[in-house]
Order: C-alpha cells, then structure tokens, then sequence
C-alpha cells in the first residue's frame, strides 16, 4: 500500500490510512515532505518565463500549508518517479511535481517528515528502491542504512 496514510488526503483517491494500517513502522515511513519552487525573480526552473507579476502556472495550485511559493506537493502520496530536487519546466511541471517529488533549495536533498513526527534530511542520491520502501506503509522491506 504505497501513499500517504490520512494526514493530508485528497477525497477523489482511496479511503485514507490509519496510524494503525503502517505495519511498517512510523519512524520508517514518510508522512510529508519539503516541497519549493522558485518566486521572487525570473525562474529558470520555469523556463525563464516565471517572474513576481507573472508566476506563471504554479502560483495558481492549491496550499495546504505555506506561503507564497508553497503548494500542496508537501503531501507525499507514493508516486516517487521524480527524484528529489527534480527540475522541471511549464510543460512538464505535472510530471516532476504533481505530489511526486519532493523540492528544495538545501544542497543535495530536502527534509521530509515520517510517521513518527522526526524530521529527516534525504539525500537526492538516495537509492530508489530504499526511497520506494519509505513511501510504503506496509511492504515489509527493510530499509538498511540511509542516513
């Protein structure tokens, strides 16, 4: 069971998890993740075209808790094909953010938040089948040494 487990669900997808459904462990599952994108000045990121009077698309996304420059992706649903800090551009912003990567301005990583409310610094580097295993509540995967 891959996805977040009831702490920011969207209504239209499955019933959302329990704390008791993480068979996996809280202290080994990701409940939410760092999420950015670039505001303030004309973005590379966005292709050049975002700037303060035009942010252009992603201005316009939902917050579920932030300021300006915030969106809801902080919420990690599972789908972990956009590695960390992935880049992206307006078309194909959908395919890198849509919940799927976690973004941040820290050299080589971003911080996420698991199940138990400790707060970890991954690196872009982790390795991808250890970062699926985080994403799952209940695959029964050791996770080995990551930190």
């Amino acid at each position: 069971q891959r996805g977040d487990f009831g702490l920011m669900h969207k209504l239209w997808e499955a019933p959302p998890r329990k704390w008791g459904d993480v068979s996996d462990g809280l202290s080994n599952t990701i409940a939410a993740a760092e999420s950015s994108y670039i505001t303030g000045s004309t973005s590379t990121k966005w292709g050049g075209s975002a700037t303060p009077s035009n942010p252009g698309p992603a201005q316009d996304w939902p917050i579920w808790i932030g300021g300006p420059g915030s969106d809801e992706c902080i919420r990690v649903n599972g789908r972990f094909s956009a590695p960390i800090n992935a880049a992206t551009s307006p078309s194909d912003m959908f395919n890198a953010i849509n919940d799927d990567s976690a973004f941040s301005f820290h050299t080589g990583g971003a911080q996420f938040v698991f199940g138990d409310g400790s707060v970890h610094f991954l690196s872009e580097n982790i390795e991808n089948t250890t970062y699926s295993y985080m994403h799952d509540i209940s695959d029964g995967q050791p996770l080995g040494q990551w930190e």
